[in-house]
């Protein structure tokens, strides 16, 4: 994707007054007491005066015929300074990008150029080749001319975008990415919401380089400028590619976050989540999602597959028969581990209350991972709507599920459309 927007050459550019017929410097004799005078020839001021004054009537024709004459007989610098700040304006009028690339550089280098316009023209003019040589599919080439444009002040929007698409094209994905933030950082600080799709050029290349933290704050990022239900099942599915050694546990969560922010979006979400359920002895998780799945009607009444899942899962939920004999046996078990694996199961049959309850006997008792009960609390307190206690929750999440935890929390902040 390219984000090379049109090039906008500023009308201040232009710098407005008149260039040769308004100096007195060259029609008048030098005071040694003024500054050096400003070296023309005769021939020189005649078709630069005729050019200027064609110039200001927009008769471009002219301009030009005459301007040419004067760069012609231009034999210093003086004299090629005018001329070439008579060409950028002509070339403006023209809208002619090759003649402004021309002009631009040809006063960026003269010694005549005030130091100051010296550094405009200059930032401007490697800002315009580097451009090109993006259009033209040479992003290494573009890389350097950028650079200096924007060491020379360059405040065009697009110089971070355009970067990015260099670096992401030559191999260069961290330096790619914080081009991109860059972008996103100025558009901010001046007012503006970041497009969309600057978020989607760089998440992508955030997950590839395996920096799952850094992948997490930009997707909660994202879902906070664009927080709709599409976007979530994109940063949901984008996040899952970037941890296909995700264990069950968490695996189930981001199933749940899809849930919970009504990103499950057809037949396939649903049998796969509830087959995950199933797998992972949840088979109370598993009956409510295909029963959600069916009245919203995503899956067919016929399919032979989500049906036997379906099966095996109320079998499944019979023979276990109530949980509160097995809350009363944690109760007294010697350590958390039977009381985190009950309150899953209470959090998957829906009953966030007692889930919470023995999610906290099990971090009373211990021997538990602390990172994944708190996890699981985070999602019970978010169900209960708890909000400021289930983000407290979700902030106490380090290690693997840290990243985890920063969706969820998102989701917090964030809800998606209906």
């Amino acid at each position: 994707m390219k984000f090379v927007s049109k090039l906008a050459l500023a009308a201040a550019l232009t710098l407005g007054a008149s260039v040769v017929g308004s100096a007195p410097a060259l029609a008048q004799k030098a005071d040694k007491k003024a500054e050096p005078q400003l070296k023309v020839s005769d021939a020189f001021r005649k078709a630069a005066v005729a050019a200027e004054t064609a110039l200001k009537a927009k008769d471009l024709a002219t301009a030009d015929t005459q301007l040419t004459a004067a760069e012609t007989v231009a034999a210093n610098d003086d004299e090629k300074y005018y001329s070439g700040f008579l060409r950028l304006q002509l070339e403006l009028e023209k809208k002619n990008e090759a003649g402004q690339m021309k002009a631009l550089g040809a006063l960026a280098s003269n010694p005549k150029t005030p130091p100051d316009r010296a550094k405009v023209y200059g930032a401007i003019y490697n800002y315009m080749v580097g451009s090109q040589y993006l259009a033209q599919k040479k992003p290494a080439d573009a890389i350097a001319p950028l650079l200096k444009a924007r060491e020379l002040g360059s405040t065009q929007e697009d110089l971070p975008v355009l970067l990015a698409n260099a670096y992401a094209a030559t191999g260069k994905p961290n330096e790619s990415i914080a081009e991109v933030n860059r972008a996103i950082e100025a558009s901010k600080a001046a007012g503006r919401k970041p497009p969309v799709d600057w978020y989607k050029f760089a998440i992508p290349r955030v997950n590839a380089t395996g920096d799952r933290a850094a992948m997490a704050d930009w997707l909660k990022r994202y879902i906070a400028e664009y927080p709709t239900v599409q976007n979530w099942r994109w940063a949901i599915q984008v996040y899952r590619q970037g941890t296909p050694a995700a264990g069950k546990s968490e695996k189930m969560n981001l199933y749940r976050l899809m849930r919970a922010t009504n990103a499950l979006a057809d037949r396939g979400d649903y049998a796969d989540y509830s087959f995950a359920a199933q797998q992972s002895g949840l088979p109370w998780e598993a009956v409510a999602v295909i029963d959600e799945g069916r009245k919203a009607g995503k899956i067919p009444a016929a399919d032979a597959d989500v049906q036997r899942t379906y099966t095996a899962s109320q079998t499944a939920v019979k023979s276990e028969g109530s949980l509160e004999g097995l809350a009363k046996q944690a109760t007294s078990a010697k350590d958390g581990r039977s009381a985190q694996q009950t309150a899953d199961a209470f959090l998957a049959s829906g009953n966030y209350a007692r889930a919470l309850e023995l999610y906290d006997l099990s971090l009373q008792k211990g021997s538990v991972d602390a990172d994944e009960v708190n996890l699981n609390r985070g999602v019970a307190l978010r169900a209960l709507g708890r909000k400021d206690e289930a983000r407290t929750a979700f902030q106490a999440v380090k290690g693997a599920n840290a990243n985890l935890a920063l969706l969820w929390q998102a989701s917090i902040d964030f809800p998606p459309l209906a």
